[in-house]
């Protein structure tokens, strides 16, 4: 008997969207691998976060608190915030990406994003039927004229990664204030500081007083990167009120694991840790970027915790990242972003970039 043909079909823009393409894991064929392509804290989490993660895995059995009030009075308390109830939790910062382009974005509304911006925000407007608008970078940086020029009668979301996902680029925060200031009243403009940290307390502060200033604004956060915390899924953001209230409508009740939960109030207020994290941080991507420029690549000054290294051609990156490849060393290709000639680095452990390094000394000297 001839099965019929299914027509159960996705919706003509799910079909359309193409899925975000991650890092990749690499399994050593010598040894260890150098994991340096997803933007991981080479440290890894704080002692705190782990022995509060353990000990919340004993009552895996009871459902977290749904209203997270411990997680998000942490969170404010580290962070400067009066308001609780402005501030949000998530499964990772994709799923505020997600969440708010559901919540203010459909078919025919337009998304803005900048030309090398953090794919999740293509996907989730194409996944919610939302068209987007590619606003163009000057030398892989964002810049307010050009982002305004994207900006039309039908753009609802303005998402903007400062620090830039993969370019390390970043606009200043008199221009973000030029930017919010100018964007017409039906935009939300949301501000994604995943590496903010990386910056310090002052540019923290910043993105803070950012929201305060305009109720169009809205600052999401994660604990992935600087707090090492990448495989609970944990994100937050701080809201204008009027947007946390639709936000809540739609989050799910238990959206962030109680493991997750534990960790993230352990370890939101270790300064010691971040400090640690931030100052070797700074330290090995100035070695790293002055050791790849004098190898003759051109890597520009970053403010996150990657760099980014210009090959002359997509032949040569690929050369590069099959060399490195051969040597246990994983870093990001970044052609899907539009720079098929440059890799992005992450900056490891001590060991794992100078690893680095001397594989590519080996690879210039060689070709």
């Amino acid at each position: 008997m001839t099965k019929p043909i299914s027509q159960i079909a996705p919706l003509p823009h799910i079909a359309a969207t193409k899925p975000y393409v991650p890092g990749g894991k690499l399994h050593g064929a010598r040894g260890p691998v150098a994991m340096l392509a997803s933007n991981e804290n080479p440290f890894g989490p704080s002692p705190k976060a782990v022995q509060a993660a353990r000990a919340a895995a004993a009552d895996v059995h009871v459902y977290p608190d749904p209203d997270y009030g411990q997680l998000r009075a942490a969170i404010a308390a580290a962070k400067g915030i009066a308001d609780v109830s402005r501030v949000v939790t998530s499964a990772g910062s994709d799923e505020i990406i997600h969440l708010l382009t559901q919540c203010y974005a459909g078919p025919g509304d337009e998304v803005v994003f900048t030309e090398h911006a953090f794919s999740m925000y293509r996907v989730s407007a194409g996944a919610h039927g939302a068209i987007s608008v590619v606003a163009p970078e000057t030398e892989m940086t964002a810049g307010v004229n050009a982002i305004l020029g994207a900006v039309s009668p039908r753009t609802k979301l303005l998402f903007l990664a400062n620090p830039n996902n993969p370019t390390g680029t970043m606009l200043t925060g008199e221009e973000l204030r030029t930017l919010q200031d100018a964007l017409p009243p039906q935009v939300l403009f949301v501000v994604d500081g995943a590496y903010s940290e990386y910056l310090g307390p002052a540019y923290e502060a910043e993105l803070r007083d950012l929201v305060d200033r305009r109720d169009n604004t809205v600052m999401m956060r994660t604990f992935s990167k600087i707090y090492g915390l990448a495989a609970m899924r944990l994100g937050w953001a701080y809201m204008p009120a009027a947007i946390a209230a639709i936000y809540q409508r739609i989050r799910g009740p238990f959206n962030v694991s109680s493991i997750a939960a534990a960790a993230g109030i352990a370890c939101v207020g270790d300064e010691d840790f971040l400090r640690m994290s931030r100052d070797h941080n700074t330290r090995w991507r100035a070695v790293m970027t002055d050791a790849l420029n004098a190898m003759g690549l051109p890597t520009p000054p970053s403010h996150a915790n990657f760099i980014v290294t210009e090959f002359g051609s997509a032949q040569r990156a690929a050369d590069a990242n099959q060399h490195l490849r051969d040597n246990d060393i994983l870093v990001r290709a970044i052609s899907g972003y539009g720079l098929p000639t440059r890799l992005r680095i992450s900056v490891g452990s001590e060991a794992d970039n100078q690893r680095f390094l001397d594989a590519m000394q080996a690879f210039t000297a060689s070709r």
